[in-house]
């Protein structure tokens, strides 16, 4: 693609991935001696675009041994472009990548990687929506690297099954010193299957404090991407024939079909985590989710909000246990304030769900607005705060959101 086509976001991506290329490769313009043996390129929002630059300038970068990708929103192809990197890279010892969304594939990637790379002792992987199926092939991959000393993992979801994976890690691999796990579902038997297999080694060091409970991501709404939600509604609208029957479901009205999907939550959705800095407030690290714009310039409606906070404690007071929210508009002004009492699912855990019918703007917001929960009055005993706005697109929309039907009428 051309520079001059390019959007203004895609320019500003490609000129971060160029600088990028150029602190790895040693241009000229870039001549500080430091990035040619350590680079920070760490929250600068290069995403897969410039972690496919980088990982191009790994292949043939001779000098660097530190790279700090942390915070960047690299996805998957990021993460397995960085790993086809670390294949053939014979000088890099520390990677950074933590605070990214590479999931259990970007995992994956990066322990085929391991099994081949004889250099890197310190990866990074906190925060990185890790799951068993990540965690299960790092684990198998460390079983024959022989490199990797210190492994940082925390703020995963890998729960009892990974730890154990991690366990029987430990038992043949002789290296790795340092391990961190803490805020990852463990329960006891995860822990107990690790704390067995470290009776024998007093060279290790695993951090398994702090962890958050199962239950805590059994109730976070699943995300449906707008090609499912469509395929269901179609389902529901024009009946579903059966297999190997001469029977089919009933075609259902429109209406129908969506108070189904709605009982279901069957919505598109965005959501944002934390586990750390629960006390602050700042733009940079609120808990906050923003409603996304069509592509096409459609509208969108929002269906319910949702709030979910797990603490350490609860002391009965009504007053700390309520949420605090605040809509903005697409301009950043506020457009409402509002506090709700949680329902209390268990002694610690606090949920809330959202809807019109306590919170009429929720009508109003569009493409472009913001939610944001304020920090909780006792901090001090969070350990996991979820923010979700479930929405639908405009094929639906169009039936049931009034600031889409108003809109068109504005239009004409």
């Amino acid at each position: 693609m051309l520079y001059e086509s390019m959007t203004e976001r895609q320019r500003e991506l490609s000129d971060k991935a160029m600088d990028a290329e150029g602190l790895l490769y040693g241009n000229a313009e870039f001549n500080i001696a430091k990035y040619m043996y350590a680079s920070i390129l760490g929250d600068r929002q290069i995403g897969d675009d410039g972690a496919e630059a980088i990982a191009e300038a790994l292949k043939v970068n001779t000098t660097m041994s530190e790279l700090d990708l942390g915070k960047n929103q690299i996805g998957v192809a990021g993460a397995q472009s960085i790993a086809e990197a670390l294949k053939v890279n014979t000088t890099l010892t520390t990677l950074y990548l933590d605070r990214n969304q590479i999931g259990d594939a970007g995992a994956e990637a990066i322990a085929e990687a391991l099994k081949v790379n004889t250099t890197v002792n310190v990866l990074d992987l906190r925060l990185c929506h890790i799951g068993y199926a990540g965690v299960l092939a790092l684990a198998e991959a460390l079983k024959v690297n022989t490199t990797v000393t210190m492994l940082y993992l925390g703020k995963n979801a890998i729960g009892d099954a990974g730890a154990q994976a991690i366990a029987e890690t430990l038992k043949v691999n002789t290296t790795l010193t340092w391990l961190n796990l803490p805020q990852n579902c463990i329960g006891n038997s995860g822990t107990r299957a690790i704390v067995e297999a470290l009776k024998d080694s007093c060279r290790r060091e695993v951090y398994i404090s702090d962890q958050i409970r199962p239950l805590v991501f059994s109730l976070t709404p699943r995300l449906a991407s707008a090609e499912d939600v469509q395929t269901v509604f179609h389902l529901l609208t024009s009946g579903l024939a059966l297999e190997d029957q001469s029977a089919s479901l009933p075609v259902l009205p429109v209406e129908l079909a969506e108070h189904i999907m709605d009982e279901a939550q069957y919505w598109q959705g965005v959501q944002c985590t934390k586990r750390e800095r629960f006390q602050a407030d700042t733009p940079d690290v609120a808990l906050k989710v923003t409603v996304p714009r069509s592509l096409d310039g459609n509208w969108v409606c929002v269906k319910s909000i949702h709030v979910l906070r797990d603490k350490a404690t609860h002391d009965g007071d009504s007053d700390d246990s309520a949420f605090e929210l605040i809509v903005r508009d697409e301009q950043g002004s506020v457009r409402c304030e509002f506090a709700a009492q949680p329902t209390f699912l268990d002694a610690t855990l606090e949920s809330l769900t959202i809807w019109p019918a306590l919170a009429p703007i929720i009508r109003q917001m569009r493409g472009g607005w913001e939610v944001q929960v304020r920090p909780s009055k006792s901090v001090q005993d969070v350990g996991f705060e979820s923010l979700y706005l479930g929405y639908v697109g405009p094929i639906f929309a169009m039936f049931e959101c009034p600031a889409f039907s108003n809109a068109r009428k504005a239009s004409g």
